[in-house]
């Protein structure tokens, strides 16, 4: 996550750190649900993070330890660790943090100049060049990966056993009308509510960005022909409401303005419900972030004429009132 205001390196790191601290209840949930592949995955990603962090500091002759010490690599180690697909093997782990820390991250200036969210862009970049490749993702009523022991995460991860064959191969969020069974709830998204909640009574983010983001999504999912029950239970599939909060929010690639960070939400929700509805991917939401991500200079543009020619008329308006 990066920060637009740029503040000071203790405060920064204090952010972070509360952040990587509200991300944990979720995460905790979602292992408690999941297995533990969830902490196997958190520990590469997290650990790749701060290489190539520390790597593309050296590099550049930056102090390294100064540089670390923000722990916005922590941060994103994290939040790429929960984007991911379940058991994804380690040179993808390897590629995605990569493509996030230094392509995207210092490949636009570093910290706090990327328009585009580091994360998304590690997760778009194995969703399209190797989907074929991913298992499919545990559902709520199959978490299948919650019988696997460490040593056959590991094994999978660093590609030394056959790979797994499946019998049921279970779609994260592809919506079809009465096919949802909204009996098993998805855990984690408690904890990420609980934790972006914190987050935004802290100011730390936005919150109109989630609301607009699942006011959206829901209403589409009624428009679609879903059950109510249906439409709010679509909210909880894939990693949906840990986006919400914890991508969607990062304030250097969202909009600057309340009327424009409405609107970002709204765009999300309604891309990600479209691509569920009739997309080739089980989940939209990393390609709905980055298409918003590029959309966010337009929407500040947007809001700002809208303003600038709302408060022109006004005085005209007071006048013939007078």
């Amino acid at each position: 996550m990066s920060l637009i205001l740029r503040p000071t390196p203790h405060r920064l790191r204090t952010l972070m750190l509360l952040v990587s601290l509200c991300l944990l209840p979720g995460t905790a949930l979602y292992a408690w649900q999941f297995g533990i592949v969830v902490w196997l995955q958190a520990f590469w990603c997290v650990l790749l993070a701060l290489g190539f962090e520390a790597a593309v500091l050296r590099l550049r002759g930056s102090d390294v330890r100064a540089g670390l010490g923000n722990l916005s690599w922590l941060v994103l180690g994290l939040i790429l660790a929960r984007a991911l697909p379940l058991l994804v093997p380690l040179w993808m782990i390897a590629l995605a943090s990569f493509a996030a820390v230094v392509l995207c991250k210092y490949g636009s200036g570093g910290l706090g100049r990327n328009r585009l969210n580091p994360a998304m862009v590690g997760l778009g970049i194995i969703a399209l060049g190797f989907y074929q490749l991913l298992y499919p993702a545990p559902s709520n009523l199959a978490p299948w990966t919650f019988t696997l022991d460490a040593k056959e995460v590991l094994l999978q991860q660093l590609q030394l056993a056959p790979r797994l064959s499946l019998d049921a191969f279970a779609g994260a969020t592809q919506l079809a009308l009465g096919e949802l069974s909204p009996t098993t709830p998805n855990l984690s998204g408690v904890g990420y509510i609980a934790g972006g909640l914190l987050l935004g009574i802290l100011k730390v983010i936005r919150i109109e960005i989630p609301l607009a983001m699942l006011a959206t999504a829901a209403v589409l999912c009624l428009a679609a022909g879903h059950s109510p029950q249906e439409s709010l239970y679509s909210l909880s599939l894939g990693g949906f409401l840990f986006t919400a909060f914890f991508i969607a929010t990062d304030p250097v690639t969202s909009p600057d303005t309340p009327a424009g960070r409405i609107l970002f939400g709204v765009i999300i929700g309604a891309l990600t419900e479209l691509i569920r509805e009739f997309g080739l991917y089980a989940d939209g939401l990393c390609f709905a972030v980055l298409a918003a991500n590029l959309l966010v200079p337009q929407i500040d543009q947007l809001v700002l004429n809208i303003q600038r020619a709302w408060n022109s008329e006004r005085p005209g308006l007071r006048l013939q009132g007078a």
